[in-house]
């Protein structure tokens, strides 16, 4: 078999080809063995996370601006000069801004990670002549997956069957419109949104059902691909951390200026020259704003910790000011800023609403809600496993 890498060009295959070329048969599918084998030559079907921040990396992170060297510096000049009260405030400052960015940080960070973790993907697949439900990190190139509407496609499919099938590909096309799909070949140089014979990873099922066959797991699919790009963008400082090293710069160059004008008037008019050294850079430890970054850390965590009420969560803690300077977003797709995702949380009766939590009210003393429920169960193809969890 041929690595699931090379086999780019499936959608302009016949469906006999490309299942040849993956050594699978679709009404058998892989066995147990020979799954467990491609999984170990592939590796799992996830897509490469970023290094997480550790707190160390986060916590250096604080020190990374020019205002805070230039307040360090400042320090160092006070205790050694023996202007403790003023060394010892600036030490307060600096750490009472960096123990509120980091903490207010690594709270971000930690929540965006767990909710990375939420849930297990479950795919139905054929192996073994059997169809089961399976991880989806457990997917292999060559895989049988069957989908039906509602499901999340969770790797590269080569439809080899499909009934009135439509899927959302907004999440790589920005259409939000469903688009039709078949299994007849096109073009090998079609577009991604014009391989109609093709289901992506990340996409959904908006109605019918269908077979496909797995051509691409992980960063080798499509949105695999994507992701690449993304980790490879470089990280650009934000338009506060632009304009605050810039400051910071001009406080540097002004105070040297100042300090160098000051201590040589001082001496070319006959004062002692330690006594001017030491007058000029208590100038230059005066003039440094040691109040600047604590005030730029309480407005961004003020910021941050109003977003996170309304459930939006930011990694660093810049980014506020980004985002806060955002005035109007232009976007003409609804489904790429959804999850195509709908939830039942409240039953509109003629007698009252009922609000849905995890599980729905009691029907057994509600006609209304009781027939409700029972054409619920009639007209949709959900399927109850013997463990009893919902397919």
């Amino acid at each position: 078999m041929k690595p699931a890498e090379v086999v780019t060009d499936a959608h302009a295959l016949p469906v006999e080809e490309t299942l040849a070329r993956l050594d699978v048969a679709s009404q058998e599918g892989l066995s147990a063995d020979e799954a467990g084998r491609r999984r170990r030559l592939y590796g799992p079907n996830r897509l490469e996370e970023r290094h997480s921040r550790s707190a160390l990396g986060i916590l250096r992170d604080q020190f990374a601006s020019l205002i805070v060297a230039l307040l360090s510096v400042a320090t160092a000049v006070s205790f050694a000069f023996g202007h403790w009260v003023e060394g010892l405030a600036i030490v307060v400052v600096i750490l009472l801004n960096t123990a509120l960015g980091f903490f207010t940080e690594l709270r971000a960070v930690r929540s965006m990670e767990a909710l990375r973790r939420l849930g297990v993907v479950l795919t139905k697949v054929r192996r073994d002549g059997s169809v089961a439900e399976i991880p989806a990190g457990d997917l292999v190139p060559g895989d049988i997956v069957l989908l039906e509407g509602g499901d999340i496609v969770s790797a590269d499919l080569r439809l080899i069957e499909a009934s009135k099938l439509r899927c959302d590909e907004s999440v790589l096309t920005g259409e939000s419109l469903p688009v039709e799909k078949g299994v007849g070949p096109v073009a090998g140089d079609a577009p991604l949104p014009e391989r109609s014979n093709m289901a992506f990873q990340g996409t959904a099922v908006t109605k019918g059902t269908a077979e496909g066959v797995v051509v691409a797991t992980g960063m080798a699919s499509e949105l695999g691909r994507i992701a690449a790009l993304v980790d490879e963008a470089e990280d650009t400082a934000t338009p506060l951390e632009r304009r605050i090293d810039g400051l910071s710069r001009q406080l540097v160059w002004a105070t040297v200026v100042l300090t160098a004008i000051i201590g040589l008037a001082g001496i070319l008019t006959g004062k002692p020259t330690f006594l001017m050294i030491e007058t000029a850079i208590a100038l230059a430890v005066s003039a440094v704003p040691e109040g600047l970054p604590m005030v730029a850390t309480l407005a961004l965590a003020r910021g941050m910790w109003r977003m996170a009420r309304r459930n939006a969560l930011i990694e660093r803690l810049a980014a506020v000011e980004t985002l806060g300077a955002t005035t109007v977003i232009l976007t003409d797709k609804t489904g790429t800023l959804t999850e195509n995702r709908m939830t039942v949380t409240v039953v509109a009766l003629p007698d009252g609403d009922l609000a849905v939590g995890e599980r729905l009210p009691d029907a057994s003393g509600n006609a209304l809600l009781r027939r409700l429920l029972e054409v619920c169960v009639l007209c949709n193809n959900a399927s109850i496993g013997p463990s009893g969890d919902s397919g």
